[in-house]
């Protein structure tokens, strides 16, 4: 409660609630209704009862024909609010690469009630405001307005709030036939329904992983195969893409002696009088990655350390980054040097980013002799 996330989000959407409206031109007609000259219409943000005092007071500061705007409530709207609903992340700042999101709280849906009143010295005046405005709010107009900029998003992010009228306007004729300053006045309303923001604190954050299902919809246009494949176990119109940055080890190559050997579950004998090289296939080796051993013998090799992640569990291996060497994104080597390996057993090749890591099978160790 103690920060403040103010962004003008009230007052934004209302000067754009009367840009809407406040290029109305009445015109002036003579008996035969040709039109003789056109009058401005003044919108003033501010009671109806302000703007008739100043046409009663001397001054008369303000001039008829006039509309008035004034906010008479904030509400929250409890009809768009959704339990446990959770950040919006939008693409970036570009001096970050799209690297990180831009992590915005799910904001608070509210309705702004306006008073809008028509103020004028005759009928016709009237008639003609509101034939300007009716015909386009039949219900509701919509108002576009951008995301605060203090969320650090890489483009302006359109936000929609409806502006829903309520349908009728009331009018009200003079009948004090002593007072000379005679007027008209319709009054009526709208409901605006926009959102507060939550303070844009810690607004970067980075997407590891996206999750998304594209489903066939049918139509006469789908494929033909559709009917002779639907019945097949296992056929499903319904596919999820992932995409993510977190590591992923496909095939594992050791390479001596000239001869590069691929392996499988059965562990193979390296050796420790000579350079033995490791080939490993997979995704997602290029993003600051780091290398280790894993393995359940005892100091098993240096540089011991554990492993932290954004979504891999924590665990430990021995830092063999400088071993390495990325050829690509989906390709590394290790090359462990002469008597690397202080002790004898089995193990496994990790590899690891900010995302998380990565580990070739738990089937592939490889015996040191």
């Amino acid at each position: 409660m103690k920060n403040t996330g103010f962004y003008w989000e009230i007052k934004d959407v209302l000067t754009q609630f009367v840009a809407a409206f406040d290029d109305i031109f009445i015109k002036r007609y003579d008996k035969d209704r040709n039109p003789l000259e056109s009058i401005e219409v003044r919108y003033v943000f501010a009671p109806k009862e302000r703007i008739i005092y100043d046409i009663v007071n001397k001054a008369q500061n303000i001039t008829l024909p006039a509309v008035s705007v004034n906010v008479t409530s904030v509400a929250r709207d409890s009809s768009r609010v959704f339990n446990k609903l959770e950040d919006v992340y939008l693409p970036g700042i570009p001096s970050q690469g799209f690297s990180r999101a831009a992590r915005v709280p799910a904001p608070v849906p509210i309705n702004i009630e306006v008073s809008v009143s028509i103020i004028a010295k005759y009928m016709t005046d009237i008639d003609q405001i509101i034939s300007n405005f009716v015909p386009y709010c039949d219900p509701y107009i919509i108002l576009s307005w951008s995301l605060p900029g203090e969320f650090g998003t890489a483009e302006p992010f359109e936000i929609r709030s409806e502006v829903l009228w309520s349908g009728s306007i009331s009018m009200t004729n003079p009948i004090d036939i002593t007072n000379d300053k005679y007027r008209v006045i319709g009054d009526t309303s709208f409901t605006i329904k926009t959102w507060l923001f939550k303070e844009a604190k810690d607004t970067q954050a980075i997407i590891y992983k996206v999750e998304n299902n594209f489903t066939d919809v049918r139509t006469t246009d789908i494929l033909t195969y559709y009917e002779d494949y639907r019945g097949l176990s296992g056929y499903s119109t319904t596919e999820m893409v992932v995409v993510s940055a977190l590591p992923s080890v496909t095939n594992l190559f050791y390479s001596t002696s000239g001869a590069t050997i691929p392996v499988y579950s059965t562990p193979i004998t390296i050796r420790r009088d000579n350079t033995n090289q490791f080939i490993v296939y997979g995704k997602n080796f290029n993003y600051n990655n780091t290398f280790y051993l894993s393995s359940g013998t005892p100091n098993f090799y240096k540089n011991y350390s554990p492993i932290r992640t954004a979504k891999s569990p924590l665990i430990s291996g021995y830092n063999v980054t400088n071993f390495v060497s990325v050829l690509n994104n989906n390709i590394y080597t290790l090359n462990l040097p002469v008597c690397a390996l202080s002790s004898q057993g089995a193990f496994t090749i990790v590899t690891a980013n900010s995302a998380g890591w990565a580990t070739t099978d738990s089937g592939l160790a490889v015996n040191v002799d």
